[in-house]
Protein backbone atom coordinates (compact mmCIF):
# COMPACT_ATOMS: atom_id res chain seq x y z
CA UNK A 1 0.00 0.00 0.00
CA UNK A 2 1.42 3.35 -0.77
CA UNK A 3 -0.62 7.00 -1.03
CA UNK A 4 -0.42 9.70 -3.49
CA UNK A 5 -1.45 13.27 -3.40
CA UNK A 6 -1.40 16.04 -5.59
CA UNK A 7 -2.51 19.69 -5.85
CA UNK A 8 -2.90 22.58 -8.76
CA UNK A 9 -2.94 26.53 -6.59
CA UNK A 10 -1.42 28.68 -9.07
CA UNK A 11 0.33 31.85 -7.33
CA UNK A 12 0.96 30.09 -4.14
CA UNK A 13 3.88 31.12 -1.58
CA UNK A 14 3.37 27.82 0.00
CA UNK A 15 2.99 25.21 -2.68
CA UNK A 16 5.72 22.79 -0.84
CA UNK A 17 4.72 23.28 2.31
CA UNK A 18 0.79 22.17 1.18
CA UNK A 19 2.08 18.84 -0.19
CA UNK A 20 4.28 18.04 3.01
CA UNK A 21 0.96 18.71 4.91
CA UNK A 22 -1.05 16.52 2.89
CA UNK A 23 1.40 13.63 2.88
CA UNK A 24 1.72 13.66 6.51
CA UNK A 25 -1.92 12.34 6.76
CA UNK A 26 -1.40 9.87 4.70
CA UNK A 27 1.91 8.32 7.04
CA UNK A 28 -0.55 5.46 7.68
CA UNK A 29 -0.07 4.22 4.03
CA UNK A 30 3.67 3.93 3.80
CA UNK A 31 6.83 5.24 5.28
CA UNK A 32 9.30 3.64 4.02
CA UNK A 33 10.03 6.94 1.82
CA UNK A 34 8.29 10.27 0.73
CA UNK A 35 8.57 11.99 -2.26
CA UNK A 36 7.02 15.11 -3.83
CA UNK A 37 7.39 17.05 -7.32
CA UNK A 38 6.89 20.39 -7.37
CA UNK A 39 6.10 22.97 -10.37
CA UNK A 40 8.35 26.34 -9.71
CA UNK A 41 8.27 29.91 -11.54
CA UNK A 42 11.79 30.58 -12.16
CA UNK A 43 14.51 31.26 -14.90
CA UNK A 44 16.76 29.00 -14.60
CA UNK A 45 17.36 25.09 -15.34
CA UNK A 46 17.97 23.42 -12.45
CA UNK A 47 18.75 19.51 -11.66
CA UNK A 48 18.40 17.44 -8.84
CA UNK A 49 20.86 14.20 -8.70
CA UNK A 50 21.07 11.58 -5.68
CA UNK A 51 25.04 10.31 -5.48
CA UNK A 52 25.10 6.92 -3.97
CA UNK A 53 28.97 7.66 -2.41
CA UNK A 54 29.74 11.58 -2.03
CA UNK A 55 32.99 11.03 -3.95
CA UNK A 56 31.28 10.58 -7.31
CA UNK A 57 30.71 14.91 -6.97
CA UNK A 58 33.53 15.34 -9.38
CA UNK A 59 32.56 13.07 -12.03
CA UNK A 60 28.85 14.71 -11.69
CA UNK A 61 29.80 17.85 -11.72
CA UNK A 62 32.37 16.80 -15.16
CA UNK A 63 28.99 15.83 -17.07
CA UNK A 64 27.57 19.08 -16.26
CA UNK A 65 30.22 21.56 -17.06
CA UNK A 66 30.15 19.86 -20.40
CA UNK A 67 26.90 21.50 -20.84
CA UNK A 68 27.40 24.82 -19.33
CA UNK A 69 28.25 26.69 -16.48
CA UNK A 70 26.81 25.37 -12.77
CA UNK A 71 25.73 27.93 -10.33
CA UNK A 72 23.78 27.91 -7.28
CA UNK A 73 25.09 24.25 -5.99
CA UNK A 74 23.85 22.85 -2.89
CA UNK A 75 25.28 19.68 -1.74
CA UNK A 76 24.06 17.52 1.32
CA UNK A 77 23.86 14.05 2.92
CA UNK A 78 19.99 12.82 2.90
CA UNK A 79 18.04 10.55 5.87
CA UNK A 80 20.12 7.67 4.65
CA UNK A 81 23.42 6.77 2.60
CA UNK A 82 22.76 8.97 -0.18
CA UNK A 83 23.71 12.60 -0.60
CA UNK A 84 22.13 14.79 -3.28
CA UNK A 85 23.26 17.39 -5.13
CA UNK A 86 21.44 20.36 -6.63
CA UNK A 87 22.13 23.66 -8.64
CA UNK A 88 21.36 25.37 -11.86
CA UNK A 89 22.83 24.54 -15.01
CA UNK A 90 23.50 27.45 -17.78
CA UNK A 91 22.81 25.40 -21.09
CA UNK A 92 20.50 25.13 -23.98
CA UNK A 93 16.87 23.62 -22.75
CA UNK A 94 16.90 21.42 -25.92
CA UNK A 95 19.87 19.40 -24.26
CA UNK A 96 17.66 18.09 -21.27
CA UNK A 97 17.27 14.49 -22.43
CA UNK A 98 20.86 14.13 -23.25
CA UNK A 99 22.13 15.44 -19.96
CA UNK A 100 19.69 13.21 -18.15
CA UNK A 101 20.95 10.08 -19.57
CA UNK A 102 24.68 11.03 -19.38
CA UNK A 103 23.88 11.34 -15.75
CA UNK A 104 21.96 8.40 -15.54
CA UNK A 105 24.49 6.28 -17.28
CA UNK A 106 26.70 6.55 -14.37
CA UNK A 107 25.90 3.55 -12.24
CA UNK A 108 26.13 5.56 -8.92
CA UNK A 109 24.34 8.71 -10.37
CA UNK A 110 20.58 9.12 -10.39
CA UNK A 111 19.27 12.38 -11.96
CA UNK A 112 15.55 12.86 -9.66
CA UNK A 113 14.90 16.23 -11.43
CA UNK A 114 16.01 18.37 -14.15
CA UNK A 115 14.31 21.33 -15.89
CA UNK A 116 12.94 24.59 -15.96
CA UNK A 117 10.74 24.18 -13.31
CA UNK A 118 10.31 21.18 -12.31
CA UNK A 119 11.86 20.07 -8.91
CA UNK A 120 11.72 16.74 -7.50
CA UNK A 121 12.58 15.89 -3.59
CA UNK A 122 11.99 12.02 -2.47
CA UNK A 123 14.35 10.16 0.27
CA UNK A 124 13.56 7.50 3.19
CA UNK A 125 11.10 7.95 5.92
CA UNK A 126 8.21 9.63 6.75
CA UNK A 127 7.16 13.38 4.71
CA UNK A 128 8.55 15.11 8.04
CA UNK A 129 11.72 13.30 7.88
CA UNK A 130 11.74 14.81 3.59
CA UNK A 131 10.72 18.03 5.25
CA UNK A 132 13.80 18.32 7.83
CA UNK A 133 16.72 16.54 5.70
CA UNK A 134 16.14 19.01 2.80
CA UNK A 135 15.47 22.06 4.11
CA UNK A 136 12.82 22.41 1.18
CA UNK A 137 12.46 26.21 0.51
CA UNK A 138 9.46 28.34 0.22
CA UNK A 139 8.73 28.55 -3.31
CA UNK A 140 5.78 30.24 -5.36
CA UNK A 141 4.55 27.31 -7.39
CA UNK A 142 1.91 26.60 -9.33
CA UNK A 143 1.59 22.74 -8.67
CA UNK A 144 2.80 19.32 -7.57
CA UNK A 145 2.54 15.62 -6.73
CA UNK A 146 3.70 13.44 -3.94
CA UNK A 147 3.77 10.13 -2.76
CA UNK A 148 4.17 7.95 0.51
CA UNK A 149 6.19 4.62 -0.18
CA UNK A 150 5.44 1.46 1.21
CA UNK A 151 8.37 -0.33 -0.68
CA UNK A 152 6.53 -3.63 -1.79
CA UNK A 153 9.50 -5.39 -3.78
CA UNK A 154 11.53 -4.76 -0.60
CA UNK A 155 14.40 -2.47 -2.81
CA UNK A 156 14.77 0.65 -0.27
CA UNK A 157 17.16 2.39 -2.83
CA UNK A 158 16.16 5.70 -3.14
CA UNK A 159 16.23 5.31 -6.57
CA UNK A 160 13.44 3.59 -6.86
CA UNK A 161 11.41 5.43 -4.54
CA UNK A 162 8.40 7.80 -6.49
CA UNK A 163 8.11 10.52 -8.20
CA UNK A 164 9.38 9.40 -11.50
CA UNK A 165 10.38 11.57 -14.23
CA UNK A 166 11.63 9.96 -17.83
CA UNK A 167 14.41 11.17 -19.81
CA UNK A 168 12.13 11.10 -22.83
CA UNK A 169 10.18 13.98 -21.30
CA UNK A 170 12.40 15.67 -18.40
CA UNK A 171 9.45 17.67 -17.17
CA UNK A 172 6.90 14.86 -16.75
CA UNK A 173 6.41 13.24 -12.93
CA UNK A 174 4.34 10.56 -12.10
CA UNK A 175 4.00 8.94 -8.80
CA UNK A 176 1.53 5.81 -8.89
CA UNK A 177 0.25 3.50 -6.11
CA UNK A 178 -0.32 -0.36 -7.17
CA UNK A 179 0.88 -2.84 -9.17
CA UNK A 180 1.59 -3.82 -12.96
CA UNK A 181 1.49 -7.32 -13.33
CA UNK A 182 2.66 -7.31 -16.71
CA UNK A 183 5.58 -4.79 -16.17
CA UNK A 184 8.55 -7.09 -17.31
CA UNK A 185 6.74 -7.87 -20.61
CA UNK A 186 6.11 -3.98 -20.67
CA UNK A 187 9.29 -3.01 -19.89
CA UNK A 188 10.79 -5.75 -22.59
CA UNK A 189 8.40 -4.38 -25.45
CA UNK A 190 8.91 -1.03 -24.42
CA UNK A 191 13.00 -1.73 -25.08
CA UNK A 192 12.30 -3.10 -28.27
CA UNK A 193 11.23 0.63 -28.70
CA UNK A 194 14.82 1.73 -27.94
CA UNK A 195 13.97 2.68 -24.73
CA UNK A 196 16.75 2.62 -21.68
CA UNK A 197 15.73 1.83 -18.00
CA UNK A 198 17.52 3.67 -14.39
CA UNK A 199 16.04 0.95 -12.31
CA UNK A 200 13.51 -2.59 -12.05
CA UNK A 201 10.80 0.10 -10.34
CA UNK A 202 7.41 -0.36 -12.34
CA UNK A 203 6.81 2.63 -11.96
CA UNK A 204 9.28 3.94 -13.97
CA UNK A 205 8.07 1.68 -16.33
CA UNK A 206 4.60 3.89 -16.54
CA UNK A 207 6.91 7.36 -16.80
CA UNK A 208 8.58 6.20 -19.87
CA UNK A 209 5.27 4.80 -21.74
CA UNK A 210 3.56 8.58 -21.07
CA UNK A 211 6.65 10.20 -21.73
CA UNK A 212 7.15 8.31 -24.81
CA UNK A 213 3.89 8.44 -26.39
CA UNK A 214 3.71 12.20 -25.50
CA UNK A 215 6.28 12.67 -27.23
CA UNK A 216 6.74 9.62 -30.56
CA UNK A 217 3.57 9.71 -31.04
CA UNK A 218 2.36 13.00 -30.83
CA UNK A 219 -0.28 12.18 -27.81
CA UNK A 220 -1.43 14.59 -25.14
CA UNK A 221 -1.55 13.68 -21.97
CA UNK A 222 -5.45 12.76 -21.63
CA UNK A 223 -4.64 10.41 -24.68
CA UNK A 224 -1.23 9.01 -23.45
CA UNK A 225 -3.33 8.08 -20.25
CA UNK A 226 -6.34 6.70 -21.67
CA UNK A 227 -3.35 4.69 -23.80
CA UNK A 228 -2.15 3.35 -20.59
CA UNK A 229 -5.15 2.51 -19.61
CA UNK A 230 -5.39 -0.13 -22.16
CA UNK A 231 -2.21 -1.40 -21.93
CA UNK A 232 -1.24 -1.70 -18.44
CA UNK A 233 -2.47 -4.75 -16.43
CA UNK A 234 -2.68 -4.58 -12.77
CA UNK A 235 -4.17 -2.43 -9.71
CA UNK A 236 -3.35 0.66 -9.76
CA UNK A 237 -3.87 4.48 -9.84
CA UNK A 238 -1.15 7.19 -11.26
CA UNK A 239 -1.05 11.18 -10.86
CA UNK A 240 0.95 12.29 -13.76
CA UNK A 241 2.30 15.81 -14.04
CA UNK A 242 3.83 18.14 -16.59
CA UNK A 243 4.56 22.03 -16.64
CA UNK A 244 0.48 22.40 -17.59
CA UNK A 245 -1.29 20.09 -16.03
CA UNK A 246 -2.10 17.01 -14.22
CA UNK A 247 -4.08 13.88 -14.82
CA UNK A 248 -5.18 11.03 -13.02
CA UNK A 249 -5.93 7.80 -13.92
CA UNK A 250 -7.73 4.58 -11.79
CA UNK A 251 -7.44 1.44 -13.48
CA UNK A 252 -10.75 -0.52 -14.53
CA UNK A 253 -10.99 -3.13 -11.35
CA UNK A 254 -11.14 0.22 -9.20
CA UNK A 255 -8.99 -1.64 -6.26
CA UNK A 256 -6.85 1.66 -5.60
CA UNK A 257 -8.69 4.78 -4.58
CA UNK A 258 -8.29 8.17 -6.36
CA UNK A 259 -10.54 11.34 -4.78
CA UNK A 260 -10.58 14.59 -6.26
CA UNK A 261 -11.89 18.11 -5.01
CA UNK A 262 -12.00 21.50 -7.17
CA UNK A 263 -12.70 24.43 -5.18
CA UNK A 264 -13.56 27.55 -6.75
CA UNK A 265 -10.25 29.86 -7.81
CA UNK A 266 -9.03 26.85 -9.54
CA UNK A 267 -7.76 24.87 -6.82
CA UNK A 268 -7.62 21.50 -7.04
CA UNK A 269 -7.10 18.95 -4.79
CA UNK A 270 -6.19 15.19 -5.46
CA UNK A 271 -5.09 12.12 -3.07
CA UNK A 272 -5.98 8.28 -1.87
CA UNK A 273 -8.06 9.82 0.82
CA UNK A 274 -10.05 12.21 1.93
CA UNK A 275 -7.95 12.79 5.33
CA UNK A 276 -5.33 14.10 3.32
CA UNK A 277 -7.01 16.97 1.76
CA UNK A 278 -8.17 18.34 4.73
CA UNK A 279 -5.16 20.07 5.20
CA UNK A 280 -6.17 22.55 2.74
CA UNK A 281 -9.45 22.66 3.15
CA UNK A 282 -10.67 21.19 6.42
CA UNK A 283 -14.43 20.76 5.62
CA UNK A 284 -13.49 18.69 2.07
CA UNK A 285 -15.81 16.47 0.71
CA UNK A 286 -14.13 14.88 -2.28
CA UNK A 287 -15.68 13.12 -5.32
CA UNK A 288 -13.97 9.63 -6.02
CA UNK A 289 -12.79 8.81 -9.13
CA UNK A 290 -14.93 5.59 -11.41
CA UNK A 291 -13.48 3.30 -11.98
CA UNK A 292 -11.24 2.57 -15.92
CA UNK A 293 -12.05 6.57 -15.13
CA UNK A 294 -9.07 9.32 -16.53
CA UNK A 295 -9.56 13.00 -16.08
CA UNK A 296 -7.28 15.70 -16.69
CA UNK A 297 -6.79 19.38 -15.22
CA UNK A 298 -4.80 22.27 -16.67
CA UNK A 299 -2.68 24.54 -14.37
Amino acid sequence: MCGITGIISPGSPTLGNDLINMLKQLIHRGKDATGLALYESRDTIDVRVALNEENHRAALETILKKYGPVSNARFYRGKGIFSFFEASVGMDAGRLKDLNWDIDSHPDLCVHSIGKSLKVYKDEGSAADLQHCHSIPPITGTHGIGHVRLATESVENINFAHPFISYILPELAIVHNGQFTNYFNMRRRMQSWGIRFKTNNDSEMAAHFLAYHMTEKNMGLEEALTRGLEDFDGVFTILASTPTQIGALRDRLGIKPMLYYEREGAQILLGSEQICLTPIVSDVYATEMDPGGVKVWSV
